[in-house]
């Protein structure tokens, strides 16, 4: 994972929650989404979760007001910092941290319940030796028999047809309108594509537009590879969660640490 992507975030941070249409509901839904996985894994009751992905605290902040003890790092400085800010706001008490994923065990003690990666963030990883040193540091901070969650996109579905943007999506305020959508630019041997995020403002409805670009590189990660890794690394119990079935908006896979 190189500085670039720290940059993107980085750059990202203070505008990450226009890509919703409500961030606020958004936090609400994915935490109600993932306690239930949680509990239907572990048990009802409050968890120790370590967010090793946190970015603004999408995942964190609401699993937090619902009870859960929660650590959360990302490598971007700002984001984390936005994080904080959040959870401060809401009264929360979250310990936020930067920290790099391949080296997780640098700055958390553990162990914890749940260690989760949501919103796409393993295919920043360049290679399956980045991966497994990554899931290898997620295994060891685990509770035996504790549970790791990644969300990322269905990238054996993305391999077949290799498609170069996303559907914008238009959210009509009463401040104005707000265009988000991404292109895609695919490297010629399908191992990642150059993601150009697009967020275009319109404060007011006849008034002009003030575009917002950021980009980053993302490396494909099939199932049957993902999987492989995570049992190289001392994981078992891999199951992918679908988003009909888990009500998330991305494919989930769940693993397990070793029982004692």
């Amino acid at each position: 994972m190189a500085d670039d992507v720290a940059q993107f975030y980085d750059d990202l941070a203070n505008h990450y929650h226009l890509l919703m249409a409500d961030w606020q509901r958004s936090i609400a839904w994915q935490a109600e989404t993932l306690e239930k996985l949680i509990a239907d894994t572990l048990g009802q009751g409050p968890k120790r979760i370590l967010d090793a992905a946190c970015g603004i605290g999408t995942q964190a902040l609401g699993l937090a007001e619902r009870g859960h003890k929660i650590s959360g790092s990302d490598l971007s400085p700002a984001a984390v910092a936005r994080a904080k800010r959040e959870a401060e706001k809401r009264g929360l008490s979250v310990g936020f941290t930067v920290a790099d994923m391949r080296v997780l065990s640098g700055y958390h003690a553990g162990p914890f319940d749940v260690v989760c990666a949501m919103d796409n963030a393993l295919p920043h990883l360049r290679s399956d030796e980045e991966l497994v040193a990554t899931l290898s540091e997620v295994s060891g901070l685990l509770t035996p028999g504790g549970l790791f969650m990644a969300s990322v996109r269905d990238y054996d579905s993305l391999l077949q047809t290799r498609p170069g943007k996303t559907e914008p999506q238009v959210y009509d305020e009463k401040s104005g309108r707000r265009v988000v959508f991404q292109l895609w630019d695919w490297r010629s041997d399908g191992a990642g594509y150059r993601l150009y995020q697009y967020i275009l403002q319109q404060p007011s409805k006849l008034g002009p537009v003030e575009p917002l670009l950021f980009a980053t590189d993302y490396w494909c990660v099939t199932r049957a590879r993902l999987n492989g890794l995570l049992e190289k690394a001392g994981l078992q119990d891999i199951v992918w969660q679908e988003p009909q079935a888990s009500g998330f908006y991305q494919p989930i896979v769940l693993a397990r640490a070793p029982a004692a």
